[in-house]
């Protein structure tokens, strides 16, 4: 399982900063409720972003009692996912807004995450309306749009995915339930 790690530096500070970090550790563990857990190795993936790929690494706890291996995904990161939230955003914002893109390749990812996030459109609503973004069209095209473009003024100015996943316990476009 992973755990969401607040992360508004970005990816280089994020891999400079790697190795005198501080974990706080869970307050319990989500399968057992054991509180004890001690650091359990780390794993690198890499992260796309505006066409840079970078290797990180993420640090992983282990919980005492059940065994069970939990992962600080850094906010920038999408579970499953290589590319960025800011990359994926920038893909969103340009399709939704009508912005050409110079390869077929990016048109089709970017709606292939445009599927994912109409998927989660009641998680969004929820999401939006506990902050106050009120009410949004019954037409689900403009509905879409009010909360897509909701979206990016939330991002610019929070940690987008730390607060989703705390508030729906669910990774920004994952189909995962953690």
């Amino acid at each position: 399982m992973q755990m969401v790690l607040p992360w508004g530096k970005g990816i280089a500070q994020y891999k400079s900063e790697f190795k005198n970090m501080d974990f706080e550790k869970p307050e319990r563990c989500p399968h057992c409720g054991c509180v004890k857990f001690h650091k359990w190795g780390k794993y690198e993936r890499y992260v796309v972003e505006e066409g840079e790929e970078e290797r990180i690494s993420i640090q992983r706890v282990c919980c005492v009692k059940c065994l069970k291996t939990y992962s600080y995904l850094p906010s920038f990161c999408v579970s499953g996912v290589c590319y960025s939230v800011d990359y994926i955003i920038t893909l969103l914002r340009a399709l939704i807004l009508k912005t050409r893109f110079e390869l077929g390749e990016l048109r089709r990812r970017a709606y292939a995450y445009l599927r994912r996030f109409a998927d989660f459109e009641s998680l969004w609503l929820v999401f939006l309306r506990a902050r106050g973004f009120g009410d949004f069209s019954p037409d689900k095209k403009e509905r879409m749009m009010k909360i897509f473009t909701a979206l990016l003024d939330f991002h610019q100015n929070t940690n987008l995915l730390a607060g989703f996943f705390q508030e729906t316990g669910r990774h920004f476009m994952s189909a995962k339930r953690e």
